[in-house]
């Protein structure tokens, strides 16, 4: 059987070799793809990013002493979402209008952030629009468009049930971080006023309700009895652990030594207000559902109210003064040092890396088809006969006459 007259085809034992035969191609590539690549990064149009970190604790939500009228929140899926919510809810579309006219993030031709490309496909666009080529945009539909373009730009991340994370990506360093600036401010000063218009609500429902109720008498108020402040105390200090608690299982669980602690506490009250319900004691609560008509109702129904108005003034009061209780702030905003996008470190590795892997593979590329043609070494090896030499390759388009050496070469020896 004749063996084929062809060289071996390239492996991978054979690569070190490759490499070093074309190194200086590979590094020129490499180095270019390099240079090339912090080259681009220097052209595309740059992205900075802004953020903070905000906590909000379940003490926001709920309060010892109006723990009966705002409700309780016990899923982790449910504590989240009411947190975020609570956060975007500042994203009015009014809100992006006017941080939108204070740093001028609606795009439009002649705005100093966009990038070159982005200018003139905005040019393009009305220049196409002039002529009549296409459809000029509505309006209203533009502004919508920026609008959501805007709010994208904004990210909230939650970091788990009770911390989350609002960072502003935008082109100019200057305009991101008074963006997130200002959206840091809007989120605290709407959560203080959301809380404060709960409570001032629940005020206002339960002082409308006592100016309902006929005034009783002071004559008429019963007098509280040593066994009356006792089962108060201690549905009072139930009510407190049971506060305590949600605060608690919303971070912790179960297991936790001081929850574990709380409920053998509130086991123990438990048990105790259900002796002293047994006894003959009503609570808040049972005063509060019996009949308004009679004039025990009445009483207990317009003292329990009281107590609760008071409550209230003394929350509101309290919030005032102990703002910054209800939340955290993890990290602050700050100016962005650096962009975001694009980082010439990692488009110079990107190009070194296309670089390097391009040219290794045009390389084997090139020595897999040098090798698949029959060359003239490899017939004399395969035939068994010597090599004498390679004929040199002419141009066509040179005169052989034109050089003296060849045009005597070709008229030979003078003659006698």
């Amino acid at each position: 059987m004749k063996t084929p007259l062809s060289e071996s085809p390239l492996n991978i034992q054979e690569m070190p070799a490759l490499i070093s035969k074309y190194r200086g191609w590979i590094i020129a590539a490499t180095v270019s793809g390099m240079v090339l690549g912090t080259l681009a990064a220097g052209q595309l149009s740059k992205k900075y990013k802004s953020h903070f970190v905000l906590t909000i604790y379940s003490k926001y939500f709920q309060s010892p002493l109006i723990g009966d009228f705002v409700p309780e929140l016990s899923e982790s899926g449910e504590i989240r979402s009411q947190r975020e919510s609570l956060i975007r809810q500042v994203l009015t579309p009014d809100y992006l209008d006017l941080l939108a006219r204070k740093y001028g993030l609606f795009d439009s031709p002649k705005s100093s952030s966009l990038s070159w490309h982005e200018k003139a496909a905005a040019d393009l666009r009305i220049w196409t629009d002039h002529l009549g080529l296409t459809q000029p945009v509505n309006p209203d539909s533009r502004l919508s468009a920026e609008r959501e373009d805007l709010r994208s730009r904004i990210e909230i991340d939650s970091l788990n049930s009770t911390t989350f994370k609002v960072g502003f990506i935008y082109s100019d360093p200057a305009a991101t971080y008074g963006v997130t600036r200002d959206i840091y401010a809007e989120v605290i000063r709407s959560l203080l006023g959301i809380r404060g218009h709960t409570l001032a609500n629940i005020r206002d429902a339960v002082q409308k309700r006592l100016e309902s109720l006929p005034r009783p008498r002071a004559a008429t108020l019963p007098a509280t009895t040593v066994a009356d402040g006792g089962a108060e105390t201690v549905e009072d200090e139930l009510a407190v652990v049971r506060s305590q608690l949600h605060v608690l299982t919303s971070q912790d669980t179960e297991e936790h030594p001081q929850v574990m602690q709380l409920r053998d506490r509130e086991r123990i009250l438990a048990a105790r207000l259900d002796n002293l319900r047994a006894s003959g004691y009503r609570t808040r609560r049972e005063r509060a559902s019996g009949e308004t008509g009679s004039p025990e109702g009445t009483l207990d129904t317009y003292s329990d109210l009281t107590k609760k108005l008071n409550y209230l003034n003394i929350a509101i009061d309290s919030d005032r003064e102990h703002q910054s209780d209800y939340f955290a702030t993890l990290e602050t905003p700050l100016y962005p040092s650096a962009p975001l996008w694009p980082k010439k470190s990692l488009f110079a590795l990107w190009g070194m890396a296309m670089g390097l892997f391009g040219s290794l593979f045009i390389a084997a590329l090139r020595e897999n088809f040098d090798r698949s043609a029959l060359h003239v070494s490899a017939l004399a090896q395969q035939l068994g006969v010597p090599l004498l030499g390679e004929l040199p390759i002419v141009p066509s388009n040179i005169s052989l006459c034109a050089s003296p050496a060849v045009a005597s070469a070709l008229k030979g020896p003078p003659r006698r």
